[in-house]
């Protein structure tokens, strides 16, 4: 009975019955292999996150209480032409993004027709709604440049 300890940052480690271990370089063949007696282990903790994303389990929270938030779906509901299932998919998929993608996506429903174009309802109040919500963080020059 053995394990083999797989990843992406250099060689697969296998230990096999009888104490064996083999490091082995993906397609490269064999690098070494020595006496598991002999061999000194280190376990190391690796913690990694990728610049700019949240956590996932901070953004699941923020999700949830959006979603929940019956004020704040009630203040944007008129902007997506009354439909509370958009705004709803709108929240969710706003949460832990960045202001840039925040914009994008609004000028993508503007086409889609799922958030509405008719007076200042997208460049000032959208802003508004969202900014007094701690979801867009810019300033309404940011967005009025950025949403069209």
């Amino acid at each position: 009975m053995g394990f083999n300890i797989k990843n992406n940052y250099g060689p697969n480690i296998e230990v096999n019955a009888g104490g064996k271990v083999t490091l082995v370089q993906g397609k490269n063949g064999l690098w070494n292999t020595a006496d598991a007696e002999e061999t000194e282990y280190e376990e190391v903790a690796e913690e990694r996150q990728q610049p700019g994303l949240e956590d996932t389990e901070e953004v699941a929270a923020k999700t949830d209480a959006l979603r929940n938030d019956a004020d704040l779906i009630e203040k944007l509901k008129p902007i997506f032409y009354n439909n509370e299932t958009d705004v709803r998919a709108f929240l969710k998929e706003i949460a832990g993004m960045k202001p840039g993608d925040i914009t994008d996506l609004v000028n993508r429903w503007v086409q889609e027709k799922r958030i509405s174009d008719y007076g200042s309802s997208r460049k000032g109040e959208l802003w508004k709604i969202l900014y007094d919500a701690k979801l867009y963080s810019r300033t309404i020059q940011n967005w009025n440049r950025r949403v069209y």
